[in-house]
């Protein structure tokens, strides 16, 4: 049986539909009374200096352009972005298609050849756990129904698109993505960022292909294991609050600068180290093999300098927010309790404050 879910839409609606989908304050702040985000305005370099790609960043390319050869004409113009569109950079959202205008070509449009070259690409940009996390958000999102006033629900409504053409020697973005669902992935040479990426889903307990799927389960268990390991003293620093809270960086918030809380790296000993950085490696691990290990070593050297904070009750899997706060590396899960179990959907953010969208590489200084 497919899960009910309702949006109210018109002029007069767009705060009880920000409400439901959880963005009532934090990023509808920066999105005024429009559920569409905002365009996001980087005053790029005149020229760009690209380094050498890597094995990895020429698969990446060899796959996209693949992708983009079994498009029809109309399909590649609607696929295609210049590289500094700042309103198609900024397009992405928790919300639904429908409130949401997206833009690109859409997945249910796309022909059987067409959708196995778009599953070689994700599978060569992500890892296998990224993969299968797609994958199982598409299939949380083909169990919900249609809501009063045509909000479109349905793995059908993802759309892929880029931002600039498919490179080694120029920058590039890469977008996938719908409901609860945005990778937004800029290549620079053999350097690549995959901020800002937000997965969660509703659903997050699903039937797939008979087995039972907890599509969030190994960050939860990880961020519970890290909270199981904490002293007392340590807990009553890494428990900010008893109740959780929604996203801060979320949809348009480009540039929104957050305070770390809870508990610093520096307060933990080695072992419970080690669990902070199994919190940050599970949401992580979605990226493929080379740029994770290259993104994870730079997590190692700021352990001592990444907070860990906690918002809501202890001991259920999925029910709390929780946070981590380093120099280079953001992650949220930010529960939703409006169905009434806050384990079964989630907003989730990850983001680099030093080089979301790859402004640390694009940026004029």
């Amino acid at each position: 049986m497919k899960k009910t879910s309702v949006i109210l839409l018109g002029a007069t609606a767009i705060a009880a539909a920000a409400g439901i989908y959880g963005l009532a304050e934090g990023p509808l702040s920066a999105q005024g009374r429009s559920l569409q985000s905002p365009p996001v305005e980087i005053e790029m370099k005149s020229s760009f200096e690209v380094p050498a790609a890597d094995a990895q960043t020429e698969a990446i390319v060899t796959a996209a352009q693949a992708f983009l050869e079994t498009l029809d004409k109309a399909q590649r113009e609607a696929a295609m972005f210049a590289f500094d569109d700042a309103t198609q950079r900024g397009n992405w959202s928790n919300f639904p298609d429908g409130p949401v205008q997206r833009a690109g070509v859409m997945r249910g449009d796309m022909t059987e050849n067409q959708l196995a070259a778009l599953d070689a690409l994700l599978s060569t940009v992500m890892s296998e756990d990224g993969v299968n996390n797609v994958r199982y958000q598409l299939a949380a999102e083909d169990t919900l129904d249609d809501g009063s006033g045509g909000p479109n629900f349905g793995s059908d409504y993802y759309y892929v698109s880029f931002l600039g053409e498919p490179s080694t020697h120029a920058p590039w973005m890469l977008q996938f993505g719908g409901h609860h669902l945005a990778i937004n992935v800029t290549i620079f040479g053999p350097d690549v960022t995959f901020s800002p990426m937000l997965t969660g889903g509703e659903p997050l307990n699903i039937d797939y292909e008979g087995q039972q799927i907890y599509i969030t389960a190994d960050e939860t268990t990880a961020a519970q294991a890290l909270m199981d390991s904490l002293s007392e003293d340590q807990k009553a620093q890494a428990i900010v609050s008893d109740t959780p809270i929604n996203l801060l960086l979320g949809p348009g918030e480009f540039g929104t600068r957050v305070a770390p809380e809870g508990i610093k790296g520096s307060d933990l000993d080695d072992a419970q180290k080690a669990l902070l950085s199994d919190v940050i490696a599970a949401r992580l691990g979605f990226i493929n093999a080379d740029d994770f290990a290259a993104k994870m070593e730079v997590v190692e050297v700021e352990l001592d300098d990444t907070w860990f904070g906690w918002w809501g009750p202890e001991g259920t899997l999925g029910a709390a927010y929780f946070r981590v706060t380093a120099p280079s590396v953001i992650t949220e899960y930010a529960p939703q309790d409006m169905d009434g179990d806050p384990t079964d959907h989630a907003h989730n953010m990850y983001r680099d404050p030093a080089n979301d969208y790859g402004v640390a590489w694009v940026e004029a200084e």
